[in-house]
């Protein structure tokens, strides 16, 4: 935390090491959690941006498939981008467990 990174100043350390090992470390935190966040939204507005602008997509393809009530197509649809979303999780707890040493995966 902030401790660490002042003793390791004090302690003689060049303030580039002190910078990257440190505080670099801390402030990723909540860089990967927003960014996880905003994976998540960025599949949920697919479907809105290719309907509006007419680009074919899995966006346009979930959109018609729901107003021809083609319910197969729907579902894999759902389950591709649950599994998306499901990686992208497992990629930002991955990077937390990098970035933190207080995290650990057993």
């Amino acid at each position: 935390g902030k401790g660490a990174a002042l003793c390791a100043w004090i302690e003689g350390l060049p303030e580039n090491a002190v910078i990257y090992r440190h505080a670099l470390a801390n402030a990723l935190i909540p860089v990967i959690t927003v960014s996880s966040i905003l994976f998540v939204g960025l599949l949920g507005g697919v479907i809105i941006t290719e309907t509006i602008f007419a680009y074919p997509g899995m966006g346009r393809l979930f959109y018609e498939s729901v107003l021809e009530r083609d319910y197969p197509t729907i579902v894999a649809i759902n389950f591709v981008g649950a599994a998306l979303i499901l990686l992208g999780n497992l990629i930002s707890d991955l990077l937390y467990a990098t970035v933190d040493p207080r995290v650990r995966l057993e």
